[in-house]
């Protein structure tokens, strides 16, 4: 029973990050409107990150992690 538990909350912790991956990516103007429990944020400001270089760090940042989420699903299933 506890070991299910933490298999689903491993996955919807996946699901987050995943989706947060992809929505810094498409619109990071978008991630920063999200509420602070669903964006994994931290001290990133709009004011701070908010111009075209900040946007590109953003996106930049989305798809380190995109990447490093479809690594490890594939090292995990496919290898």
């Amino acid at each position: 029973m506890g070991h299910m538990f933490l298999v689903a909350c491993a996955i919807l912790f996946g699901l987050l990050w995943v989706a947060n991956a992809v929505i810094m990516l498409v619109s990071p103007r978008l991630w920063f409107r999200m509420p602070n429990w669903a964006s994994f944020r931290g001290s990133m400001t709009e004011r701070r990150y908010g111009d075209r270089a900040g946007y590109f760090l953003i996106r930049f940042l989305g798809a380190t992690c995109l990447g490093f989420s479809l690594w490890m699903i594939y090292d995990a299933f496919f290898h």
